[in-house]
């Protein structure tokens, strides 16, 4: 799998968000795009984003906390 192709589409499309807005990265992808990968390959996934937004690389994407489900919430600044 090209997780920097995903990481990539997914960072694009945090640019249509608003500020303030909150999402997790399965929101990111349109349809049943997200539904298509494995649950290890959605992990990684999140786990590569997330390092990414912590380093600064996603621009005006902030961490926010953990949703019950243990997916991870983001926040557009």
């Amino acid at each position: 799998m090209d997780y920097e192709k995903w990481i990539n589409e997914a960072i694009s499309k945090t640019g249509a968000l608003s500020q303030g807005e909150t999402f997790l990265l399965k929101d990111l992808f349109d349809g049943i795009s997200w539904n298509t990968l494995q649950n290890g390959e959605r992990r990684e996934l999140g786990r590569q984003f997330k390092i990414k937004v912590k380093r600064n690389l996603v621009p005006d994407v902030q961490y926010l906390d953990k949703a019950d489900n243990n997916s991870v919430i983001y926040i557009k600044n």
